[in-house]
């Protein structure tokens, strides 16, 4: 029998689970409680994909060590003053 403690690491991650009918199924562990688990069901082809079969951690590592080709937006807040302006065109035409 497997405990709700052995199980709840996996949640939010996809899990095959057999039944004791011997009924499989595919999906993602949504949630755990006294009645059971539920599976949130993954349609279509099974996350099959292409690549290399050893890990990668250098992706990890070197996260926020380059800035590369990122750019701070200040830009739009140019903008702003002149949408206020264009949104309150036609109430002084009112007036």
């Amino acid at each position: 029998m497997i405990t709700r403690s052995y199980v709840e690491p996996y949640i939010g991650q996809r899990v095959v689970v057999r039944t004791h009918d011997g009924v499989t199924h595919h999906g993602i562990l949504h949630a755990i409680n006294n009645n059971g688990m539920y599976l949130r069901p993954i349609r279509g082809q099974a996350g099959l994909a292409q690549g290399t079969a050893d890990s990668s951690p250098q992706l990890l590592d070197h996260k926020g060590s380059e800035q590369g080709d990122i750019e701070q937006a200040w830009w739009p807040f140019f903008f702003l003053p002149w949408l206020a302006v264009a949104a309150f065109w036609p109430w002084g035409w009112w007036w």
